[in-house]
C-alpha cells in the first residue's frame, strides 16, 4: 500500500485546509496510509486518527509575513532531511508556503517528485503590496523546479500560463465534496437563531475580510425591503469595521454577525437567498455548497470559479461588468457593484418561480463535485491508484 506524504501550513479554518481534510479523510476510508505534514501546529479541521501527524516548526499562524519568508529555506532542509529519512517519494503541496517548502527541499537536493495545488488565481499577486510582489518572485523562480501543478479552475490555469509560460505537466481537478454530510448537516436544527416566517434572509459564508467583502452586502441592505435580513457566518479581521458600518447604518436589528460555526450549511438551508460577494477566489468551495443545500445563489463573476460553477457553457474568459446575468445555476454580478447586487436579489425575491428552479437544478448539478468524482482524479495523480 502505497504511502501518501501531504503538506500544508495548518489545518486552520480555511477553504483549502477544509478541502484537503475531506481528502484526507476518504483516502483514509479507502485504506490508504496518508502522512500529513504542517508548518504550523494549528487544527480547526479534524482528520481520523490513523493519519500521520508531522509538524515542522513551531511557528504560529499570527507570527509576521516576515518571520514566515525567513523561516522558509530552514523548512526546507527540515523537509529534506525527513525526506531522505522516511523514503518519501511524492509530496503534494497545498498553499503557497507549502508549495514553496516542497520546492526549496528538491533544489536543495531533494529527489522526490513535487506536486503542488495552485489555490488561488495568480492575478491576485499582481497588486502593488510588498507581500504579493514577493510571492509573485517566489512562484517565478520556484515554480520551474515543479514536477505537476494542479489547478482548482480552468480560468487559474489560463491565467497562470499567461504569466509564466512554463513547460510544465499540469491538471485540473475542482474541489471535491461530501455531498452526504452537506446533506445531513442542511437538516440539523439551528438552535442559536431564530428565523421567523415572515422575514426574508440572505446569507453569505467566509471569513471576514476585504477580498470576501461583506460589506458591500451590508451597505445594500437599507435599499432592500425592510423584511430582508443578513446573516454572516464567518471571523475574520474585519469583523470590527463591519460592526461600525453596521451601527453607522442603523442595521443591528438586520445583521447578524454568527462567528465561525462548525454547522454553516443549516444556515444556508434555512436562508432565502445565498450571497457570495468576493473580489477574486481561486474555486469558491462555499458557493457549490450553498448549491448542495439547496439554496439558490447570486455571485460576483468574480475570477475565479464562480463562472465556471454557475454558467459551465459560457467563456470562462468572459467577465460581467453591468447589469447581471442569469446563469444557468444561479445569477453572477459584477464585482464591486452594489447596483446590480440589489438588482439581482430583487430579481430573486420577486420570481419565487426562477428562485426555485435554481434550488432545483443548482444542487443537481453541483453533484458533479462529489466526493466519490474527484478523489478518483486526486489517487491518479497522487499514483495510488489501484
Amino acid at each position: 500500500m502505497k504511502n501518501i506524504t501531504l503538506l500544508i501550513n495548518s489545518l486552520t479554518s480555511g477553504g483549502a485546509e477544509k478541502v484537503l481534510s475531506v481528502l484526507i479523510t476518504e483516502l483514509v476510508r479507502q485504506n490508504h496510509k496518508v502522512t500529513l505534514l504542517s508548518i504550523e501546529n494549528k487544527n480547526f479541521y479534524t482528520i481520523p486518527d490513523e493519519v500521520e501527524r508531522v509538524y515542522l516548526s513551531s511557528l504560529k499562524t499570527d507570527d509576521s509575513a516576515i518571520k514566515k519568508l525567513l523561516y522558509l529555506p530552514l523548512l526546507a532542509w527540515r523537509l529534506k532531511k525527513y525526506i531522505k529519512e522516511n523514503g518519501v517519494t511524492l509530496i503534494q503541496s497545498h498553499m503557497y508556503r507549502a508549495n514553496y517548502i516542497n520546492i526549496l527541499a528538491k533544489i536543495f537536493g531533494s529527489k522526490h517528485t513535487v506536486q503542488v495545488v495552485e489555490v488561488t488565481n495568480i492575478n491576485s499577486f499582481k497588486v502593488p503590496l510588498l507581500t504579493k510582489k514577493i510571492n509573485l518572485k517566489l512562484i517565478e523562480w520556484l515554480y520551474p523546479h515543479i514536477d505537476l501543478i494542479v489547478f482548482l479552475a480552468e480560468r487559474m490555469k489560463v491565467d497562470f500560463f499567461q504569466h509564466l509560460p512554463l513547460e510544465k505537466p499540469s491538471v485540473v481537478i475542482n474541489n471535491p465534496y461530501d455531498i452526504e454530510k452537506i446533506e445531513r448537516l442542511c437538516g440539523e436544527e439551528v438552535d442559536n437563531f431564530s428565523f421567523e416566517d415572515e422575514k426574508r434572509y440572505l446569507v453569505t459564508v467566509g471569513r471576514l475580510d476585504k477580498q470576501k467583502n461583506q460589506q458591500g452586502i451590508i451597505e445594500i441592505l437599507n435599499e432592500l425591503d425592510s423584511d430582508v435580513e443578513l446573516l454572516v457566518v464567518g471571523d475574520g479581521t474585519s469583523k470590527e469595521h463591519l460592526e461600525s458600518r453596521i451601527d453607522a447604518l442603523n442595521l443591528k436589528g438586520r445583521v447578524h454577525l454568527l462567528g465561525n460555526q462548525s454547522n454553516p450549511f443549516k444556515y444556508i438551508r434555512h436562508s432565502d437567498m445565498f450571497i457570495l460577494n468576493s473580489r477574486e477566489e481561486g474555486f469558491p468551495n462555499v458557493l457549490v455548497e450553498a448549491m448542495l443545500c439547496g439554496t439558490a445563489v447570486i455571485s460576483t463573476d468574480c475570477i475565479s470559479g464562480p463562472r465556471e460553477i454557475l454558467a459551465p457553457k459560457s467563456d470562462i474568459l468572459f467577465q460581467l461588468k453591468e447589469g447581471y446575468e442569469e446563469a444557468e445555476n444561479g445569477l453572477l454580478i459584477p464585482v464591486d457593484n452594489s447596483e446590480s447586487l440589489v438588482q439581482a436579489i430583487n430579481r430573486l425575491l420577486s420570481d419565487p418561480l426562477l428562485k426555485e428552479e435554481y434550488e432545483s437544478k443548482a444542487k443537481e448539478d453541483a453533484k458533479n463535485y462529489s466526493l466519490e468524482n474527484i478523489i478518483k482524479k486526486y489517487k491518479d495523480v497522487l499514483e495510488c491508484v489501484e
